[in-house]
């Protein structure tokens, strides 16, 4: 019961902070988005900040978890590097508000919670870097510095107008075919 009214608060939090930046959010908004009081909303949170830290935070480890997943997997790179793309557009599309809450408070994130931010994405590169050395390996990437083109890989799934690319989600299997093979051109290591 608990675990279900953290989930319908991190749902309603994500919901406004979508459509509003942070310091238009109010604690009240949320509790009634959740439709719970707002002592319980303080019970589980106690504050809008912790509330958004969570939500930020909890967004990155799932991509974490799912690149280590996948890097751990005893499979090409080339297939590794699909999965990337195909979780990443899968999981926006389940929660593509989330990007919005991004794209609507970055500014407004203290230095010391961008730096946080920065820590756990500077994980997913190293995590994304060993599945592009282990291309480069087996002749398939291009011998290139392995953490620009993982930093390239992450900063075509996650640029800002991922949103608009993914408006479309019945066609989701299409765009998973177009944005590995856009990604695959550009590092796959072509015979001259």
């Amino acid at each position: 019961m608990a675990e279900d009214t953290r989930n319908n608060i991190l749902k309603s939090a994500v919901k406004l902070f979508s459509k509003n930046n942070y310091h238009a959010v109010s604690m009240t908004e949320i509790a009634n988005g959740a439709d719970i009081s707002k002592g319980t909303l303080y019970w589980h949170f106690d504050s809008k900040e912790e509330l958004f830290r969570e939500i930020a935070i909890g967004g990155i480890n799932h991509f974490n978890n799912l690149f280590q997943d996948i890097a751990q997997k005893d499979v090409s790179s080339d297939k590794k590097i699909r999965e990337i793309v195909k979780c990443v557009l899968e999981t926006l599309i389940k929660h593509l508000g989330i990007m919005d809450v991004f794209r609507n408070n970055v500014e407004l994130i203290s230095r010391d919670f961008k730096d946080t931010l920065e820590t756990k994405h500077q994980e997913n590169i190293e995590i994304v870097t060993q599945i592009v050395e282990q291309g480069i390996n087996e002749g398939s990437i291009k011998s290139e510095d392995p953490t620009d083109i993982s930093t390239m890989i992450l900063s075509v799934l996650f640029t800002p107008h991922t949103k608009e690319l993914l408006d479309n989600a019945e066609k989701v299997e299409k765009k998973i075919n177009f944005i590995y093979d856009f990604i695959m051109n550009g590092i796959s290591r072509k015979e001259q």
